[in-house]
């Protein structure tokens, strides 16, 4: 079979017929090698601990040494060495909380409450009700109210908020979903718009001032969706549409999703259960975007503009949403939490398996098309790496599993498996014979 375009990012969408590409647990990697670019495997999961709780909800590292970590209804203070100490309690809603510290105060906000406690503390106080999220500027506290357009902010270097230290931005007359601090800027994310604000200082009373012509037109859907990393992303929309992410880089927000990656959201039936984290690695940054009601992941990379998506794959043999919901890098290594238990797990490159599961990785390539002639195909070999086998166990020799659609991705043919080489064997070559042919050819 002559070289075609195997690589390429998930764009499946309403139409098979137009395009059945999927990319499931791999990422697009473009760089100075022999081919326009590769494919790399998503990052599998090793057990580092356990915290006690329902399900982690939320990391933030104070220093090389100190992390933060939201266990169920616990708030630990961890360790380099993952000693883990509870500071205090919080409401648990089982959903994702803010975080934000000061060297030594602890903000949470959970479950519509803004918690303080003390990193050399063992005792929680309520500061205010009504909190939806919580970050921090110039040593100011900062947070929003759920059910109105007001944001509150502590007075400075403390976690004391005077009842007069309040903003009603009146801007889109909309509620406000977060707030969100990048490069300085404090992003306050509403229902209707998204404002950006900086530390003025001309005011001890009011230290905030809005940005000239930084109101933008867009709303956020999903207050968990909100993320940061150098610039803000969420799952938005507006008075014409919902469902598509934003990314907001300098100073204006970008529309990030394609069509297809619209279409997949457009299926959650509940869009407001999104959530997010984001994280960088091998010159990579990824935004992982998973749906609590439609039990699947999709990640963006900055570094390539593409999607991917990612799986866990359960007991059942279905592939749903990964079990990572919250990331921190702590104490040399990637550190996720699971939604569903105390697991914190390192997120490696190099491990290759979901904590102990099968991590699974396909890839369905573009239509192979001529018009509606039949493309015939006899033998089909990857570019790949080669000899990479285990010494025991499963992967001693390792396979890679294909299946054929010649109907555009409708149906699929029979599983036909190849080796990709025993440890050492890097001449070996992965390839299968009488693949076959059809007019609209798909391989996965």
């Amino acid at each position: 079979m002559k070289p075609f375009q195997f690589i390429g990012p998930a764009a499946s969408g309403r139409s098979d017929n137009y395009s059945a590409q999927r990319l499931v647990n791999y990422y697009i990697d473009v760089g100075a090698g022999k081919a326009a670019g590769q494919l790399i495997g998503c990052p599998g999961r090793a057990l580092e601990f356990t915290l006690t709780g329902t399900g982690c909800r939320g990391f933030y590292k104070v220093s090389d040494t100190v992390c933060i970590m939201v266990c169920g209804g616990f708030v630990y203070s961890v360790s380099d060495t993952y000693a883990a100490t509870q500071i205090g309690t919080v409401a648990d809603d089982y959903a994702m909380v803010s975080i934000a510290c000061n060297g030594d105060d602890v903000l949470v906000a959970s479950g519509g409450v803004l918690y303080s406690m003390s990193l050399s503390g063992s005792v929680s106080t309520v500061i205010a009700s009504d909190v939806g999220s919580v970050d921090s500027l110039d040593d100011y506290f900062v947070a929003t109210k759920t059910t109105s357009n007001t944001y509150i902010w502590s007075d400075y270097q403390t976690a004391t908020f005077d009842p007069l230290s309040f903003k009603a931005d009146n801007s889109a007359n909309d509620l406000l979903m977060g707030v969100k601090v990048a490069r300085r800027t404090m992003y306050v994310l509403g229902t209707k718009s998204v404002r950006a604000w900086y530390d003025s200082g001309t005011s001890a009373d009011i230290p905030f001032s809005r940005i000239d012509g930084s109101v933008f037109e867009v709303g956020c859907i999903a207050k968990h969706s909100i993320a940061e990393m150098d610039s803000v992303f969420f799952l938005g929309g507006d008075d014409k549409g919902a469902g598509a992410v934003w990314m907001i880089a300098g100073g204006s927000p970008m529309r990030i999703s394609t069509p297809a990656i619209e279409y997949a959201i457009a299926q959650w039936p509940d869009k407001s259960d999104a959530e997010a984290f984001t994280y960088t690695d091998e010159g990579h940054a990824f935004y992982v975007l998973s749906s609590t009601s439609g039990d699947e992941t999709w990640v963006f990379d900055v570094a390539t503009k593409e999607w991917h998506q990612r799986a866990y794959l359960n007991s059942t043999g279905q592939l749903c949403r990964i079990k990572p919901r919250c990331h921190v890098h702590f104490a040399g290594k990637h550190l996720v939490g699971d939604y569903d238990s105390g697991a914190v797990c390192e997120y490696s490159l190099d491990v290759y398996a979901d904590n102990g599961d099968p991590l699974p990785a396909i890839r369905a390539c573009e239509t192979i098309q001529a018009g509606l002639s039949v493309q015939p195909t006899t033998t089909l070999e990857l570019d790949m790496d080669i000899g990479y086998g285990l010494n025991t166990g499963q992967g001693v020799n390792p396979q890679a599993m294909l299946r054929c659609s010649r109907d555009g991705g409708k149906t699929w043919g029979n599983s036909l498996w190849a080796s990709f080489g025993r440890m050492g064997e890097y001449s070996a070559r992965c390839r299968w014979n009488r693949v076959g042919g059809g007019r609209r050819m798909v391989l996965r």
